[in-house]
Parts: structure tokens; sequence; C-alpha cells
């Protein structure tokens, strides 16, 4: 797995180059790629429906519990397969799509590396691994969605879905970080094989909450929807691939992967339940207002995937059973749908429902194609959409949760699928040709290759379904729930209420169908789909995020060096007080008996106090050089008192040196300007408040009983290890030689670049 991980980066690596050499065909050398993983998937089949799972492990930083963990069972599997299954046919239909395109190879090097993302996440053993991956699917799809960067609007969209699912990412990794301090790990295995390891805890929901706000924003679930009907600026290919089967599906993928860990937590069934709930029926009302094919096929995702995380919020057998046959038949007719879009938006110029119409003649293999398609999303016997929509019924009106209203919402939400279906496999290639920008004709071969074979797929696994999906499936389901129930597919289980409902929705999709123009002239009237919501409240926060930007950056940024301290000082005061408040550590009490001041230190504290006030209040320059320089002297001879001569003998070369240096470039500095009073003020305050602390803190430190072994190894072991007596200078020299070193090194930088200013500006002058 690790090895199908590199792979897939070296291929990212030298995409451009293969563009380079062989631009006809480079798509289709890189489609080797899924297409050996694929094979790969189906050798470790027979292995994974024996339950055995297969784990690999290379340990990496055990300190953090992070180890590169990669696990192959049922659920990632059969995400491995429709990743890479679909994941060729898009490679040869981005290959034909972009056939004139100069940036074709990096869109292939995108391409390859979301698709090597995708897999890392649905094979990580680990979940920071996993979390690794996540990001990087959130960074290829943002340089595939804005891969036309010359357009506004994909810049827009690039950056709106990499907000959004960037942002969701970091609460994701907050929930990730507190489930490993929790359960004490972060192993999937040891999470799933211990599911009770969260039990009565009391961070629990909280947990469960973080991560959920991770996957939802990544499966574009209501609030956080209105970034995938903006991404359709992507290219058709990306369209087809991340925002129908794979990325967003990376969000339903972490969900049932997590599930047995969350399954006793009631806030996890009940979050996923309401908001794919509202999702499921609000994605399918608004496709059902617009007229743009991507924009629909954008929010029928929408509705899509909010069917599988409230089914796998019902979290009943059937219900997780439903949430697979479901996920698999929406791949392959949605996929298809995508790539029929593509076609007919490349070869006519448009992709207005409402002005698209007669194409079955000029279009034979995409009509083929959508017509098949349509049928399975309309879920018409005998299609695998039917299998879905069978079991999706029944896992809505067996849920003991309000199954009344979850049972309309699903029959609501199918009626709508079915009329847009109807849109999509009739309407537009069916009648009359409509006049188009672009004279139609028959897509190329690379892009009618895919939709064919998905929508095949389509039918003959609906037909076949019990021996083609069903193991799988089944294993899949296994993994999310231990289902005590064995999943059944199957084309005909009697007359039953539940193939009546899939009747009635045939037929009120089709009257839905026909009244079509009535809705969208009724939405377009009172401006439905353009009611402010989330999508609003985003565009309004970016221009006041720049704004706080600005004005924090005025603040605190000033340029002025004297605001820069005083900031800094604030801060480090508040948040000591803070901890010495909350802490509970910090006590005054026994600082007077550290207190136990000697004349001779009265005579060095007078004299530097002298030397502040004078520096403070005098009105000449050299004045005040002299004065700073008694309060560097006294300093130094405390030093000196004490038992640190080397302290002290620098304290006075540096105080001797810097007063010599500041009487030579007197002449040259500005006037000198007496400060504001109001100013002084101002200043006086946090200095003094600075200064009370850190006296207070030092002799709070001397007040404690220094029992460190670390001070008795240093003084014991600078001798025979180092051969040094004085253990300050081993400890800096020897003991710390690196850190030494690099604080050396800060200061010759910042002499070398104080040497170019001035340099610079005696040239000037």
């Amino acid at each position: 797995m690790l090895l199908i991980i590199l792979i897939g980066l070296i291929a990212a690596a030298v995409a451009a180059t293969i563009h380079r050499i062989d631009n006809n065909r480079a798509g289709i050398w890189l489609s080797i790629l899924p297409l050996g993983i694929f094979i790969w998937g189906i050798a470790h089949l027979n292995s994974v429906l024996l339950n055995n799972s297969i784990i690999e492990v290379y340990p990496w930083v055990d300190s953090i519990c992070l180890s590169l963990t990669f696990m192959l069972d049922g659920l990632s599997l059969f995400f491995v397969l429709l990743v890479s299954g679909v994941g060729f046919f898009i490679f040869i239909y981005a290959n034909s799509y972009l056939h004139n395109d100069p940036n074709k190879g990096k869109f292939l090097t995108y391409l390859s590396l979301f698709m090597t993302a995708m897999l890392g996440i649905v094979m990580s053993g680990n979940l920071l691994i996993l979390f690794i991956f996540w990001e990087l699917t959130s960074l290829s799809s943002y340089l595939l969605i804005g891969f036309y960067s010359a357009e506004e609007e994909s810049r827009k969209s690039a950056l709106m879905a990499m907000l959004v699912t960037v942002s969701g990412g970091l609460f994701m990794l907050a929930g990730i970080i507190l489930l490993g301090i929790e359960a004490g790990t972060l192993e999937l295995d040891q999470l799933l094989a211990n599911p009770t390891l969260l039990l009565n805890n009391a961070k629990a929901p909280i947990i469960a909450v973080l991560i959920m706000i991770g996957a939802l924003t990544k499966s574009a679930q209501f609030p956080f929807h209105f970034w995938l009907p903006n991404a359709m600026a992507a290219p058709a290919p990306v369209s087809a691939y991340l925002h129908s089967t794979t990325m967003v599906k990376a969000g339903v993928f972490l969900l049932a992967r997590l599930s047995p860990v969350f399954v006793n937590v009631p806030i996890w069934q009940s979050v996923l339940v309401h908001i794919g709930g509202i999702t499921m029926v609000f994605g399918a009302l608004m496709a059902l207002m617009n007229t743009d094919m991507k924009k629909v096929l954008a929010y029928t995702t929408i509705s899509a995937l909010g069917i599988m995380v409230l089914l796998l919020g019902i979290g009943t057998t059937i219900s997780v059973q439903a949430a697979m046959v479901f996920l698999l038949a929406h791949a392959l007719y949605k996929g298809t749908l995508f790539m029929v879009t593509g076609n007919v938006d490349h070869e006519t110029g448009m992709r207005d429902l409402n002005l698209l119409s007669g194409l079955g003649k000029r279009m034979p293999y995409t009509f083929y194609a959508g017509a098949l398609a349509a049928l399975s999303m309309a879920g018409v016997i005998p299609f695998f959409g039917f299998v879905a929509k069978e079991i999706l019924y029944g896992a809505a009106f067996d849920t003991p949760l309000v199954s009344g209203i979850v049972g309309v919402a699903t029959f609501l939400t199918g009626v709508m699928f079915t009329a847009l279906a109807f849109e999509f496999g009739y309407k537009i290639f069916m009648g009359m040709q409509a006049e188009t920008p672009k004279h139609p004709h028959e897509a190329p071969f690379g892009m009618i290759l895919g939709p064919i074979v998905l929508a095949t797929f389509g039918l003959i696994g609906g037909i076949f379904s019990e021996q083609i999906a069903q193991p799988l499936l089944h294993q899949s389901s296994s993994v999310i729930l231990n289902v005590d129930k064995v999943l059944q597919l199957g084309l005909w289980h009697g007359f039953t209420l539940i193939f009546a409902l899939s009747l009635l929705t045939l037929l009120f999709g089709y009257g839905v169908f026909k009244v079509r123009q009535h809705i969208r002239a009724f939405s377009t009237k009172l401006s439905l789909s353009n009611l402010p919501g989330p999508e609003a409240l985003y565009f309004k926060s970016i221009p006041a995020l720049l704004q706080v930007a600005i004005k924090q950056t005025m603040f605190f940024q000033s340029g002025i060096l004297r605001n820069y301290l005083t900031t800094i000082v604030l801060t480090l005061v508040s948040l000591i007080v803070a901890i010495s408040i909350i802490g509970g550590d910090f006590s005054v009490i026994g600082l007077s008996k550290t207190i136990q001041v000697k004349w001779f230190e009265v005579v060095f504290i007078v004299l530097m106090i002298v030397g502040v006030v004078n520096t403070l209040t005098t009105t000449s320059r050299l004045t005040a050089i002299v004065s700073l320089g008694v309060v560097g002297y006294g300093t130094a001879a405390i030093f000196l008192y004490y038992g640190g001569p080397d302290v002290a003998m620098t304290q006075f070369l540096i105080e001797t040196l810097t007063i010599v240096l500041f009487v030579l470039v007197l002449n040259r500095l500005p006037k000198f300007v007496d400060m504001d009073k109001r100013l002084s003020k101002r200043i006086a305050f946090p200095s003094v408040i600075f200064g009370a602390t850190m006296s207070t803190i030092l002799l709070w430190v001397l007040s404690q009983q220094m029992n460190s072994p670390l001070k008795d190894y240093y003084s014991q072991s600078s001798y025979l290890l180092a051969k040094g007596k004085n253990v300050v200078n081993v400890i800096l020299v020897d003991f710390r030689g690196i850190d030494t070193l690099g604080e050396i090194t800060v200061l010759g930088i910042a002499a070398i670049g104080i040497y170019a200013l001035l340099k610079v500006k005696f040239s000037k002058s």
C-alpha cells in the first residue's frame, strides 16, 4: 500500500514530462496507474471477503503516536476500487477533453496528486496520516478547481472550496488529537477493535462534533454546501471525478470509518440524521430551481451526500447497507452524467437545460450513456439505481427515528431526482434540435468511453447485483456496523409497499418534470435561489476579515519600537498573571525571607535608580548615555559580588563599548526631542508593571527549593567530561554548544544586516 502511494506521487511528478514527450496520449499513459491499482484491488478481493484486514505498519514518530500505517478491509477496498476504477476513465476523458490545452500536463499532475491523496485517505490506518492525505486532497482540489486561473470565477471558486474544506479540516484535527489523548491511540485497528474506548467519556461529544465538522464540510453538507456548486467552474473531468465520486465522498468515508467509535455517543446520531435530512431535501429543491446542467448535478450531488449521511446517522443494519449500495449507484450514474454534461458543453458550447433539445441524433453515444444513467438515477428496473432506491426506501421507513418524516422526505427527494433524470436522459436529446453556439456532433472516443462503460455497469450491476456487488458491499457494511443480517440485493421482492413507492416515485417524478417550467418561473419570480444564506455570509465575511487584518496590522505593526515593546510586555504580563491565578501555585508568602538586602546592595540599587530617573528626565543625550552606563555598571557589580566574574567582566566590557560607540556617533544622531509628558505616562505604566512582575517572579524562584538533578549532573560532569572548571562556560560551549552556535549565528546575521544598512546610509550621504 505504501508502494501504491509512492508510485502515485512519482506519477504526479513525471506527468508534465510525459505530456511534453507525448502530448496526444499523456492521459492514456497515466491511466495505466489507476488501472493497475484497480487490478491490485481485485487481486486482494478474496482475502478481504474472508474478513481479513491487511495492515502495513512503518514506524515513524513514536512520541506522538505517528506511524505510517495502512489498512485494507472491506470499506477501504470498496473505495480503492471506486477511486481507481472511475479514475481510469477520468484520465482518458481528460486526455480528450483538454486535447488542445497547453496546460494539460499541469492538469494531469494535479489529477494524479489528487487520486493519490484520496487513496491515502481510504487506506490510512492512522488518523494523523489520514489527516495529512485529507489536507492534500484540499490542496490538489484547489489546484484543479482553479485550473482556468485566468478566469476570476475559477480563482474565487477554488479559494472558496479551499477555505471551507481546510477550515473544517482544522476542527477535524483538533478532534483527532483529543481522540488520541482520550483513547490512548490513533491507530484505527485498535480503535475499531475497542469501540467502547469513549464510552461514558465526558469529552466524547466534543470529539464527535469536531470530527463531524471536518467530514460535513468536505461532503458539502448544509450549511457548508455552497462551495460545491461554485466549484463547477472547474473543467468537466474535475466535476466528474472530484465532485461526484471521490473528494465529496471522503467525508462520507470518514463518517463510515469512525461510526463504530461513536456509535454510543448520542450526538453523533442526532447531528447526522438532522443535517443529512436537511441537506437531502434542500439540495434536491435547489437542483430543481436551476437550469445550468453542472449546477443541477452539483445540487443533486449535495442531496445524494445528504442521503448517505442520513443513512449513516440512522445507524441500523439496513440503513448502513443502504448507504453503501446508494453510494455505488450514485458514483456510477453521477460520474456518467457529469461526463455527459461535459460532452454536451464541449460540443455545443451550451449547458442550459431550458435551451437544449434534440441532440440524440447528433450525439448518439452520449445519448445512450445519458439515457442509461438517467434511468438509473430515476430508479427504473432493472438498473442498479432501482436496487439502491428499494433498499433506501426500506431503510428510511424502517428507522426508529421519526420514520414518517424521514420516509416522506426521502420519497419527495426521490420524486425530484426522477424529474431531473427525465431532463438529462430525455429532454435534451429528444424533440427538435435547438440552436446552439457550436454545431453539435459526437464527442471523441476518449470522451464517450467512460460514460458508456459506467452507464452500462449501472445496467449490468442491477441485473447481476447479487453476484457482482453484494459480496463487497456486505463486507464494507460489516466494517461500519457489525451487521446481523446478510445484505440481500435483487430486482424482485414481490409487490410490496416499497415497490409501490418506487412506482409512485416515477409517476410523480414525471408529473414534476412536466411542470418544471412553472416551478422555475415561480422560483425566479420570488428569487428563491438567491435568498441570503451561508454563501452570502461567506462573501460578507471575506471583506470583513480583510478589514480586520488591515486594522490589526496597522495597530500592531505601527513601525514604532516602543509600541512593539509595550504589546509584548503587556501580553507577557497578562499570561503570567492568568497562569498564576488559574494554576494557583504562585504565592508571595515567603518572599520576605528572601528579601534580605545588604548595605552595599542598597548603594548599588540607589545608584541604578538615580541613573534610571536621570535618563528619563535629562534633556542632554550625553547625560542620558552616561546615566544608562551607571545602571549597567551597577548590574555588573552585583554579578561580581555574587561570584560571576566572567558575566560581570562581559557586562563591564559591553557597557564601556556601548558608551564609547554612542559618543562616537553622537554628532550624527538627530536633534534631541523631549518626550511628551502624556507619552511618558503611557510608557511608564507597562514599564513599572513589567519590572514589578519580573522582580516578583525572580524573588519567588529564589524562595523555592532547588533540588534539580540537572544541576548536580552539570557540577559533577563538567570537569570530567569537558575538562572545564567553570560550569557556566562548559554548559554554554559543550553541553549546549549547538544552542550557543545558533545564538552566535543570529547575532552574526543581525550584524551583517546592520552593516548593510549603515553602508547604504553613508554611501547616499
